[in-house]
């Protein structure tokens, strides 16, 4: 059994202690953490749970806890983790969970030396789904364009145009639409074609200094150019697109890659995903996270996920310094 506790009250959180339930029932939620007594009693209340913490050095030396799933804004996400894996608890964190290359090599440096689990929350990249893309792809010939795209309107933007500034809009949250949509395109961008040998990018910047929106162009390996479009101002509706010689795949998403299917140029079309609706979406990543704990048989894919991690969060901290998205001193120190 591996006791959960969790970080942060929001959406997100419900939702992944669902996929924990469906996907890793060893898995159990022990203990909630949050700054406010107020939202952690009340969060406590929610879920039935009766150890919660407002203190994180108690939480962190706690022995009634062995896993913290944070899900925090992102500029608090470093230090967080940090202390908890020097006191030698597992962490997974919610996306992007560092702002800065080198936060990210202290914290697995510092989970090695305390045979702990740091991994970032990617739901996509740990869904079987990815796989069958990957596959897909070689029926495809020779690819050279990709089309990838993710604009979703944020609850959080009529407070902004309010006159707000919402954590989701707040530099000093190290937030934005990168940070937040973004991500969710780097990552299998780098997952199936490897790191970029060029990179542009440019954004749209709010009154806030967040960004809302933005365009990033990689030059992949194998002369393939893909274009990103990510936002939180509106929402798009357009379909990712793997474009080869042979034929194409569409995908209605590329967060949880839904409706899957390619179509050759001899008119034929040969579906590849319908998903289960069934399957709660954060399953998969918990259950990694579970294995990546309990099994050592997973050294090596625990292995490939920190080098994709590091890969992506490379890549984020370029596009950013390109568009000029930029966060307050304190958010890069490590």
């Amino acid at each position: 059994m591996v006791r959960v506790c969790t970080v942060g009250a929001g959406w997100v959180v419900d939702s992944f202690l669902e996929g924990m339930k469906q996907a890793a029932p060893d898995m159990v939620h022990s203990a909630v953490y949050s700054f406010s007594e107020a939202e952690a009693k009340m969060f406590s209340e929610k879920h039935g749970i009766t150890t919660v913490f407002t203190d994180l050095e108690k939480l962190a030396k706690s022995d009634e806890v062995d896993a913290v799933y944070i899900a925090n804004p992102n500029a608090l996400h470093y230090q967080t983790a940090k202390i908890l894996l020097e006191n030698g608890k597992h962490v997974l964190c919610e996306k992007t969970c560092v702002v800065t290359s080198e936060q990210l090599r202290i914290l697995y440096e510092i989970a090695d030396k305390n045979n702990v689990i740091f991994m970032e929350a990617m739901k996509g990249i740990y869904m079987p789904e990815i796989q069958v893309i990957n596959e897909a792809m070689k029926k495809l010939g020779d690819i050279h364009m990709v089309k990838l795209d993710f604009c979703r309107y944020s609850s959080k933007y009529p407070e902004y145009r309010e006159g707000g500034t919402p954590n989701i809009f707040n530099p000093k949250m190290a937030a934005g639409g990168l940070m937040d949509m973004g991500i969710y395109l780097v990552y299998p961008a780098i997952y199936w074609f490897g790191v970029p040998s060029k990179i542009a990018a440019d954004a749209a910047i709010l009154r806030t200094g967040a960004d809302a929106c933005g365009t990033v162009l990689f030059h992949s390996a194998g002369n393939v150019h893909i274009t990103m479009s990510y936002g939180k101002a509106s929402t798009s509706h357009h379909e990712n697109l793997i474009m080869g010689d042979l034929g194409v795949i569409h995908m209605d998403s590329v967060e949880r890659f839904d409706n899957c299917y390619i179509e050759y140029f001899d008119g034929k079309k040969e579906h590849l995903i319908t998903r289960d609706l069934s399957v709660n979406p954060w399953g998969p990543e918990t259950k990694q996270f579970y294995d990546f704990i309990t099994d050592p048989s997973t050294a090596e894919r625990y292995a490939q996920s920190k080098d994709l991690t590091t890969k992506v969060i490379a890549a984020v901290e370029e596009i950013r310094d390109l568009a000029d998205i930029k966060f307050p001193e304190e958010c890069y120190k490590a």
